[in-house]
């Protein structure tokens, strides 16, 4: 019989590390729009071909790393719900145990009250 299991201590972790990636990384793109843009406005009027060159860069490098940002942020919600999920599944477990082995007690307890299946 195979056994999985969930390190949920693990998985913990690597979400807590993963907390704020998201928004360093949206940062991180603003500052690069910002950067960009600057530079696209020293230029002047003779650097067309320049301008249009950093504002394709702009947009490729923001949205990409948006779509990091995105990313990282479905990725720590997915985290989430699987550590939920697996201590949901512990606690229902663990619940149907409680109950077998109370079963047993009284059974042992009183064996005339002990039914047979």
């Amino acid at each position: 019989m195979t056994r999985y299991a969930i390190d949920s201590d693990g998985v913990s972790r690597e979400r807590l590390a993963l907390a704020h990636d998201p928004a360093e990384l949206r940062e991180c793109a603003a500052q690069v729009a910002m950067a960009t843009a600057g530079a696209m406005a020293s230029t002047g009027d003779a650097g067309d071909v320049l301008r249009a060159e950093l504002d394709r860069f702009r947009v490729v490098h923001a949205h990409a790393l948006d779509a990091i940002a995105d990313a990282a942020t479905a990725l720590a919600d997915r985290l989430d719900r699987s550590t939920l999920e697996a201590r949901s599944v512990e606690l229902v477990v663990t619940a149907g145990f409680a109950g077998v082995t109370a079963g047993i007690a009284e059974a042992l307890r009183d064996p005339a009250s002990a039914t047979v299946s």
